[in-house]
């Protein structure tokens, strides 16, 4: 039977790899979907430590209380449930810790989770130090990750024998795709590859390497990314930044936690940038990246923008907008999720300038960021032809991309 209160303790890791206990979970009535309570506390060892920071710096700033979740589905702050992965990994988690046929909450998944996360969390339920787990696999397995994600695609009763490469990164990045963290050349990485699902073999691994590869040609801070082959499967590395040289953590908090809507429709970027230029230490830089973000995913449609899609990171020199990440253009939906002017389709380059304005740049300035970009990455059919995007199954997307160039050139 599952636990209806679970207790955990939340250890953070700092960038130089010290290792401090943060505070304390409570979720509680775990039993009851959709009446879950969580509450979070700081311990006084780490808001007297000289470099504690808030885990979440809107809903737990530094203070001696206990703070309730607002979140009835998930009996936790959501800066918590960022630590864990979306559909394919928390499927994984849940196999590993033997939930997959029950309902389990949030706080259930962390207890398995441990300290085998992204971002700087290690959570458990006894109050001692957790050991570090490096939930990476070597990168000589990965064609055994992926052999093992086509059978637990295939069938649900796949033998746990059979997924031990899966159940060891069970920390997985998540997402709706196969993904696994991994090894290689003594740095660490995000892998990406294809699903049984997927209508080519090479379609998003693709996508993603030329949406990436144009995001920086925008101006924009992306990973190291690289692509590899392994027995004729093509592989999506891309390099994770939440780890340091020192084997410390760096932390990330998600737009979702931070601004915690119920409609992620209702936001638009200018509402991110709110959040921006209260807590960045450099709020004028990365106000001009979100803007390059923003022009990148309308031109490339990329609409997977949700507010997952886009973090705050913090590193030793404080909170700073993260690299962009998942840039993919989307084969299957033409609309934006976040609002650009309060518009989600027929977007123009009006609605850019004025969405710019609201996301406090001059007019002048957003003229002028818009027109390097477009012309920064208006050679993007060479950019994908290069990635080896496939015409076959791209051709509506294409048509879509090239008509809005016309639109903003």
């Amino acid at each position: 039977m599952m636990k209806s209160t679970i207790n955990l303790y939340v250890y953070a890791v700092f960038p130089d790899g010290e290792i401090v206990q943060a505070g304390r979970i409570l979720s509680r009535n775990l039993n009851t979907y959709g009446q879950y309570e969580g509450f979070f506390r700081y311990s006084s060892s780490y808001l007297d430590h000289p470099k504690a920071y808030p885990v979440d710096p809107v809903h737990l700033p530094l203070a001696d209380k206990t703070f309730a979740s607002a979140k009835s589905e998930l009996g936790l702050h959501e800066v918590f449930d960022d630590s864990l992965p979306d559909a394919w990994g928390r499927h994984i988690l849940a196999r590993k810790g033997g939930l997959e046929r029950s309902r389990f909450a949030p706080a259930h998944l962390l207890s398995v989770l441990g300290a085998g996360g992204l971002g700087r969390f290690l959570f458990t339920e006894k109050e001692r130090l957790p050991g570090r787990q490096d939930a990476s696999i070597p990168f000589d397995d990965i064609f055994v990750a992926i052999q093992e994600a086509g059978k637990l695609e295939q069938s649900i009763d796949t033998e746990t024998a059979e997924l031990q490469h899966l159940l060891a990164c069970g920390s997985s990045a998540g997402g709706a795709r196969p993904k696994v963290l991994t090894r290689k050349d003594s740095q660490f990485w995000i892998a990406k590859f294809a699903s049984r699902k997927d209508i080519h073999p090479k379609l998003f691994v693709s996508l993603e390497e030329a949406g990436l590869t144009l995001a920086r040609m925008a101006g924009l801070d992306v990973p190291e990314f690289r692509r590899e082959s392994v027995q004729n499967r093509e592989i999506l590395l891309v390099k994770r930044f939440d780890t340091t040289p020192q084997n410390g953590r760096n932390a990330l908090v998600s737009f979702r936690s931070l601004i915690g809507v119920e409609d992620q429709y209702s936001v638009s970027y200018s509402d991110m940038a709110k959040i921006v230029r209260l807590y960045s230490d450099q709020p004028g830089l990365d106000l001009e990246q979100l803007y390059r973000q923003m022009i990148v995913n309308v031109l490339l449609v990329n609409t997977d923008d949700h507010l997952q899609n886009f973090s705050m990171l913090h590193t030793e020199s404080g909170w700073r907008l993260s690299p962009s990440y998942d840039i993919v253009p989307n084969v299957f939906q033409l609309e934006q999720i976040l609002q650009v002017n309060g518009k989600h389709k027929n977007i123009t380059p009006g609605d850019i300038l004025a969405e710019g304005q609201k996301i406090g740049l001059s007019l002048h300035k957003s003229k002028s960021l818009l027109q390097e970009v477009v012309e920064r990455i208006s050679g993007w059919e060479k950019v994908f032809a290069g990635s080896a995007v496939p015409p076959s199954h791209t051709g509506k997307l294409q048509e879509d991309i090239r008509s809005r160039f016309k639109i903003f050139g």
